[in-house]
């Protein structure tokens, strides 16, 4: 418990039944008083200097900090007037009499001044319903202040009476303006406890002069309880702007509040109740007069209405207008577009399909809704089903595949498809797949990689594909002890060719012994051009009879006449072989070479020679 708080509470707790039961005798009641709005003022300004409050907090509570000052004065003079026993119409009861006018006038502008935190275009607006709500509480303070329809003739009286109504429907407009516009200068504790030192000053306030010796200090036990409320509801501020810097209590505002309709059927309601009770009595007339003037609120917020609805719908009819065109625009990209559109539901069930579907697939889109996307392309049902779980595995995400699809309408094709995920998103609640076709750019790629890994002129293999393939062979997995076969080919006499005939007649041979190269070794195994008539061909998981019955074909196949245009050619080749493991291949390479040159420098036409030094005709 706060130790002010306490304090403030024993007070009240002695205090108030003393001064109530008449046990305590002016001036005492006025100064305790005075003491307590001393303390309320000197809590506001512990209030105004917090780090962290907003300038309109700092603001509203200095101004009520001077409204507590003069508080304190006039129950300061209010005392010296009972002290010396100074009459109803004396100047010292009416100096404080002016001091509480003042005082209220204060607390007025503090609640008045503070801003409507809205935005601009909103302000007219509520400036309107505070003004119609505030006419209709004002009718209705008219009518409190005036029950005989007519002021009771003691000015005195009449003007606290007055005070007491401008005093409430100040706290009341403190309310509705926190209601409309949703945000006060005060946390919620705070404004519980000022709220109802509002209400029991106002009380006080009415019945300061009415009522007679013998009650009297039920005002005064009033008073005291006002004044003890306030200082609690500014330490109550000062103590949550510890978690609550600002000072402020916002809450969310209403687009459309009842109130000001409620202040119309109030206003209708009294005017009616006081022209059949007492007929056009000075009360009736201000009744009569506030409720026109709550009927021109209510017009000019009716006309503010139409403006804003005439505003409102002629920008819908814009944003409408932009929509659509905008929506004919992408219908158009989407119907035209050669990418696919496809907007699947999690299990792959296609909702919609683009034209695309027909130049990509051959079906009608009409035909695929309904239908699932694997049923469209029933060879890539693996990669499609893996795309559609690898995007439904997170939210908002995007994959991407390719696709084969062999058996498409128009020809085997290679599609690139990009699913995203848009299962959380209003108005798609699914999976966005766009399809593009790339079959020319993988059809180019593999002419690209077929002219950098093939020789042009015989189409065998090049050095770069004996490298891959050796590479590959290397890191294969298997026994630990491999036989390979490395067999160097080197045609006999084809300079002769080239200078005789010229170098379309060698061409011509060349391609005639890369075609018997291709028949004459097995599938797994590479033959290649790596010079100008020089050959390699690799032999993977072979013995050594098995590699010299392949060099010994292929020396045969080469050996057999060759009809180039008009010439015959009768060739020959010497072929070196070396056999090991491909994990060795460039010493096996330097060994079929040098087993190549024996084998030419050999006697007796084309040979094949083994690496080991052994020769087989």
């Amino acid at each position: 418990m706060d130790r002010i708080l306490a304090a403030l509470g024993i007070v009240a707790l002695l205090l108030v039944p003393a001064v109530f039961g008449g046990m305590v005798a002016a001036p005492a009641p006025d100064l305790a008083d005075a003491a307590v709005w001393v303390l309320f003022v000197w809590q506001c300004r512990q209030v105004v200097t917090m780090p962290g409050a907003a300038r309109d907090v700092r603001v509203f509570w200095r101004t009520l900090s001077l409204g507590g000052a003069l508080l304190a004065l006039a129950h300061l003079t209010y005392g010296i007037a009972r002290t010396v026993g100074a009459p109803p119409r004396d100047p010292l009861r009416l100096a404080a009499m002016a001091l509480i006018a003042a005082a209220v006038a204060t607390v007025g502008w503090a609640i008045v001044a503070y801003p409507l935190r809205v935005p601009r275009r909103d302000r007219p607006r509520l400036l309107l319903d505070v003004a119609t709500v505030m006419t209709a509480l004002t009718m209705l303070a008219w009518y409190l202040w005036l029950p005989e329809g007519a002021p009771e003739g003691d000015a005195v009286q009449d003007g606290l009476s007055l005070l007491a109504c401008v005093l409430a429907l100040l706290g009341v407009t403190a309310g509705v303006k926190l209601a409309l516009g949703g945000s006060a200068p005060w946390t919620v504790p705070a404004g519980v406890l000022l709220g109802g030192g509002v209400l029991v000053g106002s009380w006080s306030l009415a019945n300061l002069v009415s009522l007679g010796p013998d009650e009297i200090s039920v005002v005064y036990a009033a008073q005291l309880v006002a004044a003890v409320l306030y200082a609690m509801g500014a330490r109550a501020q000062w103590l949550r702007m510890r978690t609550e810097p600002t000072g402020r209590s916002v809450r969310q505002r209403a687009l459309n509040s009842p109130l000001p309709y409620l202040a119309i059927a109030v206003a209708l309601i009294l005017l009616v109740a006081v022209l059949v009770h007492e007929g056009l009595t000075m009360r009736g007339w201000g009744m009569l007069v506030g409720v026109v003037a709550v009927a021109v609120l209510a017009m000019l917020r009716q006309n503010l209405a139409f403006g804003e609805n005439t505003r409102l719908l002629a920008r819908l009819r814009a944003a409408m207008r932009a929509m659509r065109q905008q929506e004919e625009r992408f219908r158009s990209l989407v119907q035209n577009a050669s990418d696919l559109t496809l907007l699947l539901d999690p299990d792959g069930t296609i909702r919609y399909a683009s034209p695309a579907l027909r130049d990509l697939l051959g079906v009608d889109p009409r035909h695929a809704l309904g239908r699932p996307l694997t049923a469209l392309a029933p060879e890539a049902a693996a990669a499609i089903e893996q795309l559609i779980a690898d995007v439904l595995a997170q939210p908002r995400s995007a994959r991407r595949a390719q696709l084969f699809v062999p058996q498409a309408d128009p020809g085997p094709r290679w599609l690139e498809a990009l699913a995203t995920n848009r299962l959380d998103t209003s108005g798609v609640s699914g999976i966005i797949v766009n399809v593009h076709d790339v079959t020319d750019s993988r059809r180019l790629e593999q002419r690209l990689r077929e002219q950098a890994t093939h020789d042009q002129l015989t189409g065998l293999p090049n050095r770069v594909m004996l490298n891959e393939r050796i590479q590959s062979m290397q890191h294969r997995q298997g026994e630990s002890e491999r036989h390979d076969a490395v067999l160097m080919l080197d045609l006999d006499d084809f300079k002769s060719v080239n200078d005789a005939l010229g170098h379309k007649a060698g061409d011509g041979l060349l391609i005639v012994v890369a075609q018997r190269l291709r028949r004459n070794v097995r599938p797994a195994d590479l033959a290649a051009r790596v010079g100008g008539d020089e050959f390699v061909v690799l032999l993977s998981d072979t013995t050594r009879d098995g590699a010299l019955a392949t060099a010994e074909r292929i020396r045969a196949a080469l050996s057999e006449p060759v009809t180039v245009g008009e010439h015959q050619l009768s060739t020959g080749a010497s072929i070196g072989v070396a056999l090991g493991s491909v994990d060795r291949f460039d010493d096996l390479l330097r060994d079929a070479d040098a087993a190549m040159y024996t084998a030419k420098r050999s006697p007796g036409g084309a040979r094949v020679h083994v690496a080991d030094g052994d020769t087989q005709p």
